[in-house]
């Protein structure tokens, strides 16, 4: 989710602008499909509609001061990943948080909802929200909120992703409207919220890890790349060929699927006629660091 000092090919300007895009994405979910659809998104965003509605009857009704409240639950969560996480994801994280408090204050909410079918418009906000999520992961920002709780987490559990200790605390957030509110809104919100969590985990490939195979003759070369590129390690084997009986050498390694996909592209340079085969790891056990940077 963070950057770090292992960096990436991306410079500075597109992981902003990505940050950009991915905030206006999650906020044009919530202003045109959740609030037009009286559904409750998660998170914090959710904790901040509830709080909104306490604004009945008071002076503030006629504001939208979700943006503000939303803001301002997240100052001691930014406060808390500072110690944790450090001061430079944090400094991201705070303008993240700031660009989305005033888009969800200044876009417009439509009175209707956009999509008249409740449940089409429950799975287009949920899978804004999400895409909007998990390319803010990409550009190696957070939206604050569940997004900086389930970071840490996700570093202390390795069986837990982002995506589902967002989902756990949106569930708690949704039991709380199915008291107070319409039980039916709840189910719906619950919806989206599944919805958001399936495509933070699909897009946010630093939190999957697999197991990459290389058969090549330039272990070496192969394995110093694993090694001072991103970080890794790996084992080397050697084998025979049963066409050609030529040695053959096995690079095995395990790595996130965001750090595969750079080696994807470094591969052909390093050896053109190496093989590989990668598939998606279960379960990894023992002295492996989770990165989700």
């Amino acid at each position: 989710m963070f950057d770090n000092k292992r960096g990436s090919l991306r410079s500075g300007v597109t992981n902003f602008t990505i940050c950009c895009i991915a905030s206006l994405i999650y906020c044009l979910g919530v202003n045109f499909f959740i609030l037009p659809g009286g559904l409750y998104s998660g998170g914090f965003t959710g904790i901040s509609q509830l709080l909104a509605m306490l604004a009945k009857g008071t002076p503030l009704e006629p504001y939208n001061i979700r943006g503000a409240i939303y803001f301002i639950l997240n100052i001691p969560i930014v406060i808390l990943g500072w110690r944790v996480l450090g001061g430079k994801p944090m400094i991201k994280a705070g303008f993240t948080i700031a660009l989305e408090s005033a888009l969800m204050s200044l876009l417009p909410i439509p009175k209707e909802p956009i999509i008249s079918d409740a449940l089409t418009n429950t799975i287009v906000g949920g899978f804004f929200e999400g895409i909007g999520s998990g390319l803010l992961y990409i550009g190696f920002g957070s939206g604050g909120g569940t997004d900086i709780i389930g970071i840490v987490m996700s570093l202390k559990y390795r069986s837990l992703t982002v995506g589902k200790v967002s989902l756990a605390v949106n569930i708690v957030v949704y039991a709380i409207c199915a008291l107070v509110f319409n039980p039916e809104v709840a189910v719906y919100s619950v919806i989206a919220a599944f919805c958001c969590s399936l495509i933070i985990d699909k897009i946010h490939l630093q939190n999957r890890a697999v197991t990459v195979n290389i058969f090549t003759n330039k272990d070496r070369e192969i394995g110093d790349w694993i090694r001072d590129n991103i970080n890794r390690s790996a084992t080397i084997f050697t084998g025979t060929g049963v066409y050609s009986g030529a040695e053959r050498r096995l690079v095995i390694s395990v790595m996130s699927e965001y750090e595969y996909h750079r080696l994807k592209h470094a591969l052909p340079e390093l050896d053109p006629i190496a093989f590989a085969n990668v598939y998606p790891s279960a379960a990894v056990l023992g002295d492996f660091e989770k990165r989700l940077s």
